[in-house]
Parts: C-alpha cells; sequence; structure tokens
C-alpha cells in the first residue's frame, strides 16, 4: 500500500485510540466486535438515530456511552477516531463534522453521494492532517489481496481484460428484503455504490488508472414492502448496473451485476493479460494459469490467510484487518490506501457511470491532481 501525501496532526504513538461508532448496522455487526478485538482501542460511545436502539447496542458491547445525536458524539473530547457506517446521504455531513473536529476517520462506501462532495472530503482532511480512510475492506480479503501481488510480480504480463459477473437473489422478491435506504436514491441507495464501489476500487487497485468510462443501471424491482407493513413503496435506486472501463494502459474492464436474479449464483471475476489469467468464485478462492498450462487453484499464503474470521459474519475478517492499518496509521502517522483519495476516484468512475448512462456515451474520467493510490 502506497502513504498518501498528507499526515496526521496527531498520531498517537502510546496509549489507547479511542473510537466513537456512528450507525447501528453493520456497525453493531462487524466494526464494533473488530475493534474491540484490537489492542490499544477502546470504544468509547456509539451513535444511532435511535436513542434506545443506541443504548441497547451499548449496553451488549459495553461501551460507555451511547446517544441519538452524531454531533455529540463527534464534539466528545474523550473521543479520538470515529467510524461512520450511516447510510450515503449522511456520509459527506458527519466526515465534514468529524474532520473539522479533529478526529480521525473510516467511512464506510460509497465515501459520498458526488464527486464534488468526496472532493470537499479529501481537501478537506489533508488541510486538517487527520488519518482519512474508506472501508473498502475486501482489499484485505486473501484472494483478493494476493492476486494484487501477483499482478504485482508480472503473472499476467500485459493486463489486457477484466471481467466481473455477479448474480445475486437478495432484491429479487418484492416481499422479502423490506424496503430501506439501500431502495431510496434520495439516501445514496443503489446497488452501483452498495457494491459496485467496491468492485470498481478492486480494478482500480489491480489495474491502475481508468482513462473513461461507459455505463448503465436499472430499476427492475420497482416496489418493495415497507418494514413491518404490508403496504408497498416506490423504488426509486438501481438493483442492475453495468460498467464498462477504459484502462490508462489499453486494457478493458467489465462489471456486470444484478441483485434482482431467481438464482444465487454469486460472482466470478476474471483478470487476464499476455502472459496469464486469475479467477476468483464467491468460495473465496483463488485459480489461475500461466500461458500453455491447465488452470488450477492458487494455494493462498499463511500470510494472508491468518486473520481468523468468526463464522457469524464474513466481513468480519477483511474489515477487522482494514480497521488495524487505520488504528496503525493513527498510531504511526503512516497513512496507508485505501483513502479517501481512493474513495474519490471510485467516486469519479461511479459519477461518469451515470452520466454515460444518461449521455448515451463514454465520459473521460476526470483529470486532476490526484494520482494512484
Amino acid at each position: 500500500m502506497v502513504a498518501s501525501r498528507y499526515l496526521p496532526n496527531r498520531s498517537i504513538p502510546t496509549g489507547t485510540v479511542r473510537v466513537g461508532v456512528i450507525g447501528t448496522g453493520f456497525g453493531d455487526s462487524v466494526h464494533i466486535p473488530a475493534l474491540k478485538a484490537i489492542p490499544y482501542v477502546e470504544v468509547g460511545s456509539v451513535c444511532s438515530k435511535r436513542a434506545d436502539r443506541a443504548h441497547l447496542v451499548a449496553s451488549r458491547h459495553n461501551i460507555r456511552k451511547s446517544t441519538n445525536d452524531y454531533r455529540e458524539l463527534i464534539r466528545d473530547d474523550d473521543i479520538d477516531a470515529v467510524v461512520i457506517a450511516s447510510p450515503p446521504n449522511l456520509h459527506h455531513s458527519m466526515s465534514f463534522a468529524a474532520i473539522e473536529a479533529g478526529k480521525h476517520v473510516l467511512c464506510e462506501k460509497p465515501m459520498s453521494r458526488t464527486v464534488a462532495e468526496a472532493r470537499d472530503l479529501v481537501r478537506l482532511a489533508e488541510q486538517a492532517r487527520v488519518v482519512a480512510m474508506v472501508n473498502h475492506e475486501f482489499r484485505f480479503e486473501p484472494a483478493r489481496a494476493y492476486a494484487r501481488e501477483l499482478i504485482e510480480s508480472g503473472w499476467l504480463g500485459e493486463p489486457h481484460s477484466a471481467n466481473v459477473t455477479v448474480y445475486r437473489s437478495t432484491l429479487n422478491d418484492p416481499n422479502g428484503a423490506p424496503f430501506d435506504w439501500l431502495m431510496d436514491e434520495t439516501k445514496g441507495g443503489g446497488m452501483l455504490g452498495a457494491a459496485g464501489s467496491h468492485y470498481l476500487d478492486a480494478l482500480r487497485w489491480w489495474f491502475g488508472e481508468v482513462r473513461s468510462v461507459a455505463g448503465t443501471s436499472a430499476t427492475m424491482v420497482k416496489q418493495r414492502r415497507l418494514a413491518d407493513s404490508n403496504v408497498m413503496g416506490n423504488v426509486s435506486a438501481d438493483d442492475n448496473f453495468a460498467v464498462v472501463l477504459r484502462f490508462m494502459n489499453g486494457a478493458i474492464g467489465t462489471v456486470s451485476y444484478s441483485a434482482t436474479s431467481p438464482f444465487e449464483f454469486g460472482e466470478q471475476i476474471i483478470l487476464s493479460g499476455s502472459e496469464g489469467m486469475l479467477m476468483m468464485t464467491g468460495d473465496r478462492k483463488l485459480y489461475g494459469t500461466r500461458r500453455g498450462q491447465p488452470l488450477g487453484e492458487i494455494a493462498l499464503p499463511e500470510h494472508l490467510t491468518a486473520e481468523v474470521s468468526p463464522a457469524d459474519h464474513p466481513l468480519y475478517g477483511p474489515t477487522s484487518l482494514l480497521l488495524r492499518v487505520w488504528i496503525g496509521a493513527i498510531r504511526t502517522g503512516e497513512v496507508t490506501a485505501p483513502s479517501f483519495l481512493d474513495g474519490l476516484k471510485v467516486q469519479e468512475l461511479m459519477d461518469g457511470a451515470q452520466r454515460s448512462g444518461q449521455l448515451g456515451r463514454w465520459v473521460e474520467v476526470e483529470k486532476g491532481r490526484f494520482g494512484h493510490i
């Protein structure tokens, strides 16, 4: 991982990093347990929009403070760093307030709703000199991490093509998963942001910067049952999307995603180059071949598989590793990816794909001062 150009204003080389968690969905099931397992970390406060929910989560995890006002958590002098695990429409305001208060930030993806919001947060984090990272936790999934190592070692040769195909049944049934922010475009919902951000980050991480993008999205299940009700609500966010990328190195990438499949096929990722190929599937295994050789499973090195992931949540392990990097950066000042700069780059790709769908043409990715991380 490459260090960012900015350093924190106050690393914590000794003592405990005191973290506040905003959001009690993923925050409750993954962030808090993972943080509590890291040495020199104390989860000091938790926030939910419902005070009773915040109190319940705090009690379950033995956290001293709870609140339904994120500003109160951010203003707390006993908090050094903040995890933001709220719906995407709140990421900008919450991250802005936390950075302005001098807190280090780990924000869930997508880090914002627009490029303008993302750029605003990057500038603010640089000025405040805090450690600001985005939870693209799949970079720490062993098969994907080893694919990165193999690509850097020349396994693929010259990169030619990257293909991601995903068929999930999560949103197939209108009476299944109840209506929430994920189905509401005004709250930053939609699968392009929720899932596409991960795949776009991975492709950029593996193949480098992107020159141009084309894309389209659709809402195939247009109504969904409201929570605790038989009433149907109108869905405004996408549940299917497709994105095509032209990389600076000449390679082509595609991401095709459906959350409304009648069958849970899962994901298939294929990376191909002049000398080799790598493939990852939903079983979290890595397969590969070099020119003239048969395709076979590639054993993952122990240094990437040593982290034990509790069976109750498959994202615990990768998120735990990312959180350890974040805490390490706060303590030492060595800021690493995935940073807010990476979040901005992903936002550029998502915004470009959306504009491409509206304009019916390729969209050039914005060329600015922000380089590859």
